[in-house]
C-alpha cells in the first residue's frame, strides 16, 4: 500500500498521481496498479469495470468512484475519485 493519503476527510473529489519505472499499456492496467499498490487497506472494491471502480470504506460505508487515466505518457499515471454516497 502507498503511504500517500488518497481520500482526505471532507473532500468530495480529487486526483492522485504517481509514476512507475514500467510501461502501462492501457488504463485498465493503470487501475490494477493503483488497486495493488496505492488503494488504502480500509477500502474494498465493490464494482470493477476496466479503468473504472467503485470502492467502499469499511468503517463509514462511504462509496467513491475511481477513474484511471494516463498523465502525459505511459510511465505517469492518475486516478480521479469522486464521492458517490
Amino acid at each position: 500500500m502507498g503511504t500517500e493519503p488518497i481520500f482526505n476527510a471532507g473532500e468530495f473529489n480529487g486526483s492522485f498521481y504517481w509514476e512507475t519505472d514500467y510501461y502501462h499499456h492501457d488504463n485498465a492496467f493503470t487501475m490494477q496498479d493503483f488497486l495493488s499498490n496505492h488503494l488504502p487497506s480500509d477500502f474494498e472494491v465493490i464494482f470493477e469495470d476496466g479503468s473504472y471502480v467503485e470502492v467502499q470504506h469499511h468503517a463509514t460505508d462511504e462509496v467513491f468512484s475511481i477513474d484511471a487515466k494516463g498523465n502525459g505518457d505511459c510511465y505517469h499515471h492518475a486516478i480521479d475519485w469522486c464521492f458517490l454516497r
